[in-house]
């Protein structure tokens, strides 16, 4: 399924007060058959709870990196060595004054060097075991239970809000101010599973 999930407050149907009975009148519907279709009203348009269990997963991982990754980029980082590179540049002078068989000698003899070294050192450890697994799976375990959290929290929304919205259609209340705040509650309920599953956030402009 692609796409947002929206859901919306309205209803389908609505029960009146029934019509008093007389001798000639239909026997009243059968409670289990109308349970059946007051289940149907809500539920029509709506996605169903494992849609929105989907939903909720895949937005509570949004932009969050998988730590299992981690240690497997480690262990590949540790074939690559590290690099030292050095250079030396040494000046020695050796003076030599004395008699020789050829005569008096007074001479300076120069003797520069330079030394160019490359090291190159691996971390083997690394390969077998690196040290940032323990967190790894530390953080792994973080963030499957976010995800499991926000997944509980998405489903009691989701059936409270529909609790809500069977009341309302088989026992309405009476006084309107009862009504608004009932149609309220299911809003609020409605604006958070939206903000659960990413449709607040896919619908902002």
């Amino acid at each position: 399924m692609t796409g947002a999930i929206y859901f919306a407050a309205g209803f389908l149907l609505s029960i009146g007060p029934s019509a008093p009975t007389h001798p000639l009148a239909p026997p009243p519907e059968d409670p289990e058959l109308l349970a059946l279709r007051a289940l149907a009203a809500v539920a029509a348009g709506e996605p169903d709870v494992a849609v929105v269990q989907a939903a909720v997963a895949r937005e509570a991982l949004r932009g969050t990196p998988d730590p299992a990754e981690w240690p497997g980029r480690a262990r590949k980082a540790a074939f690559l060595p590290r690099l030292t590179a050095e250079i030396r540049h040494d000046e020695r002078s050796n003076r030599t004054v004395g008699l020789q068989t050829a005569g008096e000698v007074d001479y300076l003899r120069l003797t520069p060097g330079t030394t160019f070294m490359v090291r190159a050192t691996w971390t083997l450890p690394d390969l077998v075991a690196h040290a940032g697994e323990v967190a790894a799976a530390t953080a792994a375990a973080a963030r499957q239970r976010h995800v499991e959290e926000a997944v509980k929290r998405a489903t009691v929304l989701y059936f409270e809000r529909r609790r809500l919205k069977l009341a309302l259609l088989l026992v309405p209340p009476a006084d309107p101010l009862g009504r608004a705040q009932a149609e309220l509650e299911i809003a609020r309920l409605a604006a958070e599973l939206d903000v659960l599953t990413g449709a607040a956030r896919e619908a902002a402009p």
